[in-house]
């Protein structure tokens, strides 16, 4: 009965990180070379999630763009995208994932805590059992990244 109650737990997690996903692309603005071709959401380290968000995003789109849903298990083969989250067992990459990343426009989604301070922009949070987000402005901003200021009232946290 635990494993079944765990495992419920993980699949709800996989299911809510996966639509939050989806839901930012609606709640920021990238540049606009940042508009054409496929809209790319990479996720390392945290294959349940990419199964889970490639199977909502299938057929959608970003605008006029594709979702193209893209998982690795190795930083060094993260590329250009969109989003780019990080799961909580990669989390000690934050660091070299920056460095790769560089000034590309990316919005960075983690999950553990404290990662917000050392440069995601979003990261999620559990809250009296519940998955909740905390965001950082200027994390965002940093990456050329415009959002939607409703954001701002979704998330647990705000910090400038």
């Amino acid at each position: 009965l635990v494993v079944f109650q765990i495992n419920t737990v993980e699949a709800q997690e996989e299911k809510y990180i996966s639509l939050f996903l989806y839901n930012f692309t609606k709640h920021f603005d990238w540049p606009d070379e940042y508009k054409s071709g496929d809209f790319i959401i990479d996720v390392i380290g945290h294959e349940s999630v990419f199964i889970k968000l490639k199977e909502l995003t299938d057929t959608k789109k970003v605008g006029s763009q594709d979702i193209v849903i893209r998982n690795y298990s190795d930083i060094t083969l993260i590329g250009k995208c969109h989003i780019l989250f990080i799961g909580y067992w990669q989390s000690r990459f934050l660091p070299q994932i920056l460095d790769k990343i560089g000034d590309r426009s990316t919005l960075i989604v983690t999950e553990k805590e404290g990662l917000i301070n050392e440069g995601s922009a979003i990261n999620f949070i559990i809250k009296e059992g519940v998955i909740k987000f905390e965001f950082k402005k200027s994390n965002a901003q940093k990456y050329g990244l415009k959002y939607d200021p409703r954001i701002i009232d979704m998330a647990e946290v705000v910090y400038d």
